[in-house]
């Protein structure tokens, strides 16, 4: 009985809502002319309420005041779930009064009980914004696109011809990109593959910060002028419904007194080429229409399908394997569910094991024919949102014609698959020996009596729970299981971008975030904002800036080394000793 009880206390807490609050910081220009006016936004997603700490002081900036945040609630929708988001907007006026390069340290943010800190940005000031007839900057994106739909963000950027080759009038270009990272409901994805056999660009800086490569293009002539050209694509997938707002890009090149791209004490010309800000907007999926059996998939797809085997006995198991490819999200989409379809009531369904990619969808299924009547393994439905037909389809996959043998005694069989009550499946996990027969139900004396016990028995470990913490609590279990996951996805991980991912996925669950709590972090930032907030940091300084180290690395290989995984023993070492220093 107690032990009943436990039991569902600890499922009502663990069924808890886990909404931890996310903050991102964005500029509206990273270049901006003396006397001009610049916004710094901060955005908190999450919760309902948060406040801005105080603001910093940085010599040569005056900070307005953060005033009363604008509100937007989106809903979205997450497999067979719709999840309801809050967005929270504080605009901060930014006034230069002398020019310089400036860094903005980070801004504390109080939300849902949480002590959050923005990313450390900068902010250049210059005199005069010259040389835009000598530059090429072009960002190619889509104006609209519905949530769950991947899309890229190309770059193309460069300079007249009449400059020379690279390194020789110019030996310094920077990306001043105050987006990048930073904006709220939007996810990274892998990065487009490359052209083959393209010539790469390397030291390309971005925001003033991190070294990145990019790919060579054909020139362009535009206004009697020749361009050499290099292009730079991201990919993204929307999260929820709304505007992504692009900020003001500029390209910054010209000669400095150092080596090829290294940023020098001293230039000698500098000039700048300017993207406007532009935005896109993130549609709703469409209630009408919308079949019961969605699940999230959106985009342009096509199934195939195969099986291990065709000719079985009743009850045998065939592996049957589905396959969606195209463009589209198929790394997020919940799968079909087979048990639930009636075309699929006279086989068993064991368990299944989803294989992902950003071009490739698997999802094996472990099924068992009861009736040797059964001439086929139906086709596999998946319900698609199209965005270039506005509307649900549904793909299928061809049928499998199968011959099922009966058995000399398969009446048990056919018995054992019109019994109403469910039985088990692969992913069900059983912790007690079974019993050969159901113990007798409870009478009302003992319903009566749970309905009173539950409440106070939840009460009293609740009460144990906020005084000594809950080593069974998810929370506790992901940062306990956390190391051995990373080493998991690090051996299945292929590329640089699903390294960062893993590595992210492994910080937040150490510091029960998010995992996109840990996209675009500096860990040094971090760190320190944790101190100045008067919190014990959990990083040591040298952990930290292993930490930074290890993401740009990840990044500059992401963006331009044709995403060409790190040594994952690397990623190992940095997070053992996160985890030794008290992460």
């Amino acid at each position: 009985m107690l032990d009943l009880l436990f039991r569902a206390a600890v499922a009502f807490v663990a069924l808890a809502p886990q909404n931890a609050p996310v903050v991102n910081a964005r500029l509206s220009t990273g270049v901006a002319r003396l006397g001009s006016d610049v916004a710094l936004v901060v955005d908190v997603e999450g919760k309902d309420s948060a406040a801005i700490g105080a603001l910093p002081t940085v010599d040569g900036l005056k900070f307005g005041a953060a005033g009363s945040p604008s509100v937007q609630v989106y809903e979205s929708i997450q497999g067979r779930s719709r999840v309801r988001t809050v967005k929270q907007s504080f605009v901060i006026s930014v006034v230069p009064q002398r020019t310089g390069t400036f860094t903005i340290p980070p801004i504390t943010v109080t939300a849902g009980g949480r002590s959050l800190s923005t990313p450390e940005l900068s902010l250049k000031v210059v005199d005069d914004l010259k040389g835009e007839e000598l530059g090429y900057f072009q960002i190619d994106a889509p104006k609209e696109i519905v949530a769950g739909q991947p899309f890229t963000v190309e770059l193309r950027f460069g300079y007249d011809t009449a400059l020379g080759e690279i390194g020789e009038q110019v030996n310094y270009i920077n990306l001043s990109l105050p987006w990048l990272d930073q904006l709220p409901g939007l996810l990274e994805l892998d990065t487009p593959a490359s052209t083959s056999g393209a010539a790469w660009i390397k030291g390309v800086r971005l925001n003033s910060q991190g070294q990145t490569n990019a790919e060579r293009i054909q020139p362009r002539t535009e206004n009697g002028r020749s361009f050499l050209l290099m292009r730079i694509r991201k990919r993204y997938l929307a999260t929820r419904p709304g505007k992504l707002e692009f900020a003001t890009s500029h390209l910054e090149f010209g000669q400095v007194e150092n080596s090829v791209f290294n940023l020098g004490p001293s230039e000698k010309h500098t000039y700048y080429k300017r993207v406007a800000p532009f935005a896109i907007d993130v549609l709703e999926l469409p209630e009408e229409g919308r079949p019961i059996e969605f699940t999230g998939a959106v985009g342009t797809l096509a199934a195939n399908v195969s099986a291990d085997r065709r000719d079985v006995d009743a009850g045998d198991s065939i592996k049957v394997s589905a396959e969606w490819t195209g463009e589209g999200n198929l790394e997020f989409f919940d799968p079909p569910d087979l048990a639930r379809m009636d075309a699929f009531k006279g086989f068993r369904v064991f368990g299944t094991n989803d294989r992902k990619t950003p071009d490739r969808r698997v999802v094996t299924y472990d099924l068992a024919p009861i009736s040797p009547e059964l001439q086929a393994i139906p086709p596999i439905p998946l319900v698609v949102f199209d965005p270039a037909k506005k509307a649900y389809t549904t793909i299928a996959t061809d049928p499998i014609p199968i011959r099922v043998r009966a058995l000399k005694k398969a009446s048990g069989l056919a018995a054992e698959a019109s019994r109403s009550e469910p039985g088990f499946d692969i992913k069900d996990i059983q912790t007690e020996p079974a019993r050969e027969r159901d113990p007798a139900a409870p009478g009302d004396g003992t319903i009566a009596a749970t309905f009173v016990a539950v409440p106070l028995v939840w009460l009293c470990l609740r009460t144990a729970v906020r005084r000594r913490g809950d080593p069974d609590a998810p929370a506790a279990r992901a940062r306990r299981a956390a190391r051995r996951a990373l080493k998991r996805a690090l051996a299945a991980a292929k590329t640089a971008s699903e390294q960062a991912r893993a590595l992210q996925v492994f910080l937040a669950a150490r510091t029960d975030e998010p995992p996109e709590a840990w996209i675009g972090r500096d860990a040094v930032a971090w760190r320190t904002a944790a101190a100045a907030a008067g919190s014990a940091p959990s990083l040591s300084a040298e952990d930290a800036r292993a930490l930074r180290e290890l993401f740009a690395s990840l990044d500059e290989r992401a963006w331009a080394r044709a995403d060409e995984p790190v040594d994952p023993a690397s990623i190992e070492r940095t997070a053992d000793a996160v985890i030794k220093g008290g992460l």
